[in-house]
């Protein structure tokens, strides 16, 4: 059964990547390094939803809590290597703070989860590194945020390639937040790269969790909400070693 419901997200996974709109994704972005592509993976589910995810051990993802917490089954896409290949997603961990309800309510809560894998990622793959404990982000920080997501709310076929945007701090929300949006133009995360890692000096800082349009209309390229890792390192730690998937090892 399990393999059936899988085979129903592959064939999810064969409409995110088909069409000539393929080659792109996160609003505003350019492709992404293969440093950055080697610490990012592609979440995929028989719900029909894509998301992304950091790579903390061969075996175990860093996410967003809101990605994975509806009842599904989850796996990682390999694409890129051939045939895409589904990676079965054998547990999940939510932050126990996090509230589902957040994005009606506007109380930001942690928006992170962890997934350990059925086997672990090829051997391209590389564990990042988490950003140590250093208080808040001042205002015109940079961060580098990495994603599968879509170019444009309206075209999910511009899904499915990992590209890279940096963005400057303009305030923090809940004191666990940072609030990213261009000086100009539209860029930032848009569906399909909530879970996926804002990096501050080449190191995991945060994980994407929300988007807005200009002016904090409906949609994308205006500001995108991260939620600061290194606030919650020592949940992220335990549970990696709980799920049989120590960081560092």
């Amino acid at each position: 059964m399990i393999a059936l419901r899988l085979r129903r997200a592959g064939c999810a996974l064969a409409v995110l990547l088909a069409g000539p709109g393929a080659a792109h994704a996160m609003v505003g972005g350019a492709p992404a390094s293969g440093e950055v592509a080697a610490q990012t993976a592609l979440i995929v589910s028989t719900r029909g939803a894509s998301c992304t995810g950091t790579v903390l051990a061969p075996d175990l993802l860093l996410t967003a809590a809101h990605c994975v917490a509806p009842a599904a089954d989850y796996a990682v896409a390999i694409v890129g290597d051939g045939p895409p290949k589904l990676i079965p997603v054998a547990r999940i961990a939510v932050h126990p703070r996090f509230d589902g309800d957040q994005f009606r309510t506007r109380r930001p809560t942690p928006d992170l989860a962890l997934v350990r894998l059925a086997e672990p990622l090829p051997a391209r793959f590389r564990a990042a590194r988490l950003a140590p404990a250093d208080g808040l982000p001042e205002k015109g920080t940079s961060f580098l945020l990495a994603g599968y997501g879509v170019t444009a709310e309206a075209n999910p076929k511009s899904a499915g390639t990992l590209r890279t945007v940096v963005l400057p701090s303009i305030g923090t929300t809940g004191g666990i937040m940072v609030r990213l949006s261009p000086p100009e133009g539209l860029a930032g995360g848009c569906t399909g790269d909530s879970g996926g890692p804002a990096f501050r000096d080449a190191a995991v800082a945060g994980v994407i969790g929300w988007a807005t349009g200009p002016g904090g209309a409906r949609g994308c390229g205006g500001v995108t909400g991260v939620t600061l890792v290194s606030l919650h390192r020592d949940w992220i730690e335990a549970t990696a070693r709980g799920l049989g998937s120590p960081l560092g090892r």
